[in-house]
C-alpha cells in the first residue's frame, strides 16, 4: 500500500515487437540495430535498462565502455565475440556476459547468421546516463 503523497506506480509491459528499432550509423557501431524495450522513458524505469540488439553478419561494435552502468549481454540467437583489451572470446546462444562498469568492451559478429542479443544495464535509467565513450584505440584494433 502507498504511503500518503507517494506515486502509486504500475506494471508496465512492453512487447519487443512494438518497439521501433534504430540502425546506428556511428562509424564504431554501424549498422547495429538496436530496440530500446524498458528504459526511464518508456517505462519509468530509474536504475536499469533492458534492450535487443542484433548484428548483422559482418559487423562489429567497437571497443567503449559505460562509466556510469555494469552490464550483461546474453545471446538470444547465433553467434558473436566478445570483444576486450584481450583477447576475443566466443559467445554462443544461451552465452551470457557480465561487463562491470567501466570496462572496454566490444562485440563482433564473425559469422554467416545475425546475432541477436538482449543487454541489461544496471545503474542508470537512460544510455545517455549510462555514458559512452570510445575506445581511444579502437579503430587500430578493428
Amino acid at each position: 500500500m502507498p504511503e500518503i503523497g507517494e506515486v502509486r506506480r504500475t506494471v508496465k509491459i512492453r512487447h519487443i515487437r512494438d518497439v521501433a528499432a534504430q540502425v546506428m550509423t556511428r562509424p564504431d557501431q554501424e549498422g547495429l540495430i538496436v530496440k530500446n524495450v524498458i528504459n526511464r522513458n518508456d517505462a519509468g524505469a530509474r536504475r536499469i535498462i533492458l534492450l535487443s540488439s542484433e548484428l548483422p553478419p559482418g559487423k562489429v561494435h567497437l571497443l567503449h565502455r559505460h562509466p556510469n552502468a555494469e552490464q550483461i549481454m546474453y545471446v538470444l540467437e547465433g553467434s558473436c565475440l566478445a570483444l576486450s583489451v584481450g583477447e576475443p572470446v566466443r559467445l554462443n546462444e544461451g552465452d551470457a556476459v557480465f561487463i562491470a562498469q567501466g570496462e572496454w568492451h566490444g562485440v563482433r559478429n564473425d559469422t554467416g547468421r545475425p546475432a541477436i542479443t538482449l543487454v541489461i544495464y544496471a545503474g542508470a535509467g537512460t544510455l545517455e546516463e549510462a555514458g559512452y565513450e570510445e575506445h581511444p584505440r579502437q579503430f587500430e584494433r578493428a
